[in-house]
C-alpha cells in the first residue's frame, strides 16, 4: 500500500474511534442526568457547571502542551497547533470501555501526519508514567483526611520536598524537558481538583472553605482520579473515581451532597472534554512541523 493511502486510512480509522467516543459520551451524560433529582437545577447552578466545564476544557491545553514537549524531546518536532488538534480529537476516546482507545486513536492520527510510530508510543508511555508519578505526589495533600492528626502543613512540606527531589533528579539525569512536563501535569491536576472543589462548594450549603479542607479535598480528588486512571477496563475512571470520592468525603459531608457533587463533577469534566474536542476539531491541519 502506498504511503499516502496508508496515512489516509490511518486518519479514517482514528476519526472513527473519535466519533465512537462521542456516542459514548452522549450516553454517559444521559445516564448521569437521570440520576439527578427533579427541581435540583437552577439557572445559577447551570451557569456554574458551564463555567467550570470551560475551565476544565481549557486545562486540557496543558496536557496537549505537555505531550508536545514529550514529542519534541523524542525528535518529533510537531507544531503546537497539530499537537493540540490530535490530542483534543482523540482524548474523548478515553470514555470508550477499555481505557486505551484514546492512546490508540492518538497513535493512528499522529502517524497519519508522518511522525514516527515508535516515538509516539514512547511519548504515550512517558505521559502515563509522569502522570502517575505527579498524581501520586498529591497523596501528601490528602493524608489529613486519612489521619486527622496529620497536619496540612506537614503534607504541603512533604509535597514540596518530593517535587524538589524529582526536579533535581531529572536535572541530574539531563532531562530538563521532562521538568516542564511534570510542572504542567501538577498544574493540570491542581486545576482539576479545584474544579471539583468548586462543584462541591456549589452543592453544599453553609460550608466555610478553609485551607485545612481545600488541600485535602483537592488531594482526595487527584488520588481518586489516579486510581481510576490505572484501573484496567475503567473508561476515564468512571465509577472508580466516584466510589473513592464518596468514601473519602463521607466523614465531612452528607452522602446526598457527595453523590450530587461527584455526579455533577463527572458531568463538568465530560462537557469540558467536549469543549476541548470542538476547539481542537476547528484547528487547521497545516504546519505539521515546527
Amino acid at each position: 500500500m502506498k504511503k499516502i493511502n496508508l496515512r489516509k486510512w490511518l486518519n479514517y480509522l482514528g476519526s472513527i474511534i473519535a466519533l465512537l467516543s462521542i456516542v459514548f459520551v452522549a450516553h454517559r451524560i444521559t445516564k448521569y442526568w437521570a440520576q439527578i433529582p427533579d427541581g435540583t437545577f437552577t439557572l445559577k447552578l447551570f451557569l456554574i457547571i458551564i463555567l467550570l466545564a470551560g475551565a476544565y476544557g481549557a486545562a486540557n491545553f496543558i496536557l496537549a502542551a505537555a505531550w508536545k514537549i514529550l514529542m519534541v524531546g523524542l525528535h518529533q518536532h510537531i507544531s503546537h497547533r497539530v499537537a493540540t488538534r490530535i490530542y483534543g480529537m482523540t482524548q474523548l476516546a478515553k470514555y470508550v470501555p477499555g481505557n486505551i482507545f484514546q492512546f490508540a486513536g492518538r497513535q493512528l492520527l499522529t502517524m497519519s501526519y508522518g511522525f514516527s510510530g515508535k516515538a509516539i508510543a514512547k511519548s504515550t508511555f512517558l505521559e502515563l508514567l509522569l502522570l502517575i508519578i505527579t498524581g501520586a505526589i498529591y497523596i501528601f495533600w490528602m493524608l489529613p483526611l486519612l489521619y486527622p492528626g496529620f497536619s496540612v502543613v506537614y503534607g504541603l512540606s512533604l509535597f514540596i520536598v518530593t517535587i524538589v527531589g524529582l526536579v533535581l533528579g531529572l536535572e541530574w539525569q539531563g532531562k530538563g524537558n521532562l521538568i516542564k512536563v511534570v510542572i504542567k501535569y501538577l498544574l493540570f491536576l491542581f486545576i482539576s481538583g479545584g474544579v471539583f472543589l468548586c462543584v462541591l462548594y456549589s452543592i453544599v450549603d453553609n460550608w466555610v472553605v478553609t485551607p485545612v479542607l481545600i488541600f485535602p479535598l483537592i488531594g482526595a480528588y487527584v488520588i481518586s482520579w489516579l486510581v481510576g486512571l490505572v484501573t484496567p477496563g475503567s473508561p476515564a475512571g468512571v465509577g472508580v473515581r466516584e466510589f473513592l470520592l464518596i468514601l473519602f468525603l463521607k466523614p465531612l459531608f452528607t452522602e446526598v451532597d457527595i453523590i450530587m457533587a461527584v455526579v455533577l463533577g463527572r458531568v463538568v469534566t465530560i462537557i469540558g472534554d467536549c469543549f476541548f474536542y470542538l476547539y481542537s476539531f476547528s484547528l487547521r491541519q497545516d504546519d505539521y512541523y515546527e
